[in-house]
């Protein structure tokens, strides 16, 4: 049995198969999952907002733009083929109910503009996502196969 490798808040990290990366309690932040299908090699990012400020960044898994640039130059470096880079993307949830009704954007709707905007940026494809909604969730990328498994408190595991 392959032991998932965990990822904090503002963490990324970049591996080859047989690794499997996992997030636990992924609320507002967004999660973006990069690979390379044919090569198994890609990363997992836990994005805690959307834009770095002014001054020079330090982690660069904390910020959505930050983060896609970093992961898919190390993917590339670990032998990923830029053209053949896809990406999931999960997260991005109303956590509060004060949010709920709120008709401005929040910092979870934010988190994934950015992300999917940063994506299109570097020219990686979205496959697949699973954001919003007002429940938590625990993500789980596997490298070996690509698939990135979403669960809730409430609900059945999905795979996208």
């Amino acid at each position: 049995m392959i032991r998932p490798h965990p990822l904090h808040a503002g963490e990324l990290k970049v591996a080859g198969a047989p690794v499997r990366l996992v997030i636990h309690g992924l609320g507002s932040c967004v999660a973006v999952f990069v690979y390379d299908p044919d090569r198994r090699v890609g990363g997992l990012a836990h994005v805690l907002l959307p834009t770095p400020p002014k001054e020079p960044v330090h982690r660069a898994g904390r910020y959505a733009t930050t983060a896609v640039a970093a992961m898919v130059s190390e993917s590339l470096r670990m032998g990923a083929r830029r053209a053949a880079l896809l990406a999931k993307v999960t997260g991005g949830s109303r956590m509060f109910a004060i949010e709920a009704g709120a008709d401005r954007p929040t910092i979870g709707d934010k988190n994934v503009e950015a992300a999917l905007r940063a994506l299109e940026e570097a020219g990686v494809r979205v496959v697949g996502t699973d954001t919003g909604g007002d429940r938590g969730r625990t993500v789980i990328a596997d490298l070996e196969d690509g698939s990135l498994t979403i669960k809730t408190i409430r609900g059945s595991p999905r795979v996208i």
